[in-house]
């Protein structure tokens, strides 16, 4: 029998591919200033709120990988952001504090700022294309905020991936122990109960 866990793995692997065709797909994502969502990187960020430092280090290169195939980048660069950037999310809400929606816009700014940033750096400011500085205000920037805006939708659907597939802990109750009148006790419970009481 499968274990729950590897369901959720497998149902993680949907979601990536499902958010990678409406990501990729035109026209099914309204476009701000010619700018589309990360939604793999907020997918990223909210998995690791939830899942351990090795997994969340591995489905964030997995999203960073297609990030970069779909985008025609570099294959590699987002991966080590978003990998770097999830592990010690994971890590720091096991360690320290719990994650919630308030930390994983947090880390989802960070990580967004972080890969778009770099993407402009390689692809528009070493080139030194002309206008870049109003090309990084107007689509990267927009893209940016666009990605963080979007990330509490996926934050939801990761919630209901997370917790429909976990393993559910087992509550241990502990059985208060009865108090047995004076006249139901034997003679040697008695006995015990009036020298400790003396």
């Amino acid at each position: 029998m499968i274990q729950r866990k590897y369901y959720r793995y497998i149902i993680y692997a949907v979601e990536i591919f499902v958010l990678s065709i409406i990501e990729g797909t035109p026209f099914l994502l309204p476009e701000i200033y010619f700018a589309k969502p990360l939604l793999l990187v907020s997918a990223a960020v909210s998995a690791a709120a939830f899942e351990s430092e090795w997994f969340s280090l591995y489905f964030a290169v997995a999203c960073g990988i297609i990030i970069d195939i779909n985008s025609g980048g570099i294959i590699g660069i987002t991966s080590i952001i978003l990998g770097f950037v999830c592990y010690y999310e994971s890590y720091w809400s096991k360690k320290y504090i719990k994650s919630n929606i308030y930390f994983v816009l947090m880390y989802s700014g960070a990580a967004t700022i972080a890969v778009i940033s770099m993407k402009f750096f390689i692809f528009c400011f070493i080139p030194q294309y002309d206008g870049y500085g109003d090309l990084f205000a107007s689509h990267y920037v927009t893209r940016m905020v666009y990605t963080w805006a979007v990330t509490p939708i996926i934050y939801l659907i990761t919630i209901l991936i997370s917790h429909t597939f976990r393993k559910e802990q087992r509550r241990i109750k502990v059985k208060k122990r009865k108090r047995v009148p004076p006249s139901q006790r034997s003679a040697a419970s008695r006995r015990r109960a009036k020298i400790i009481k003396n």
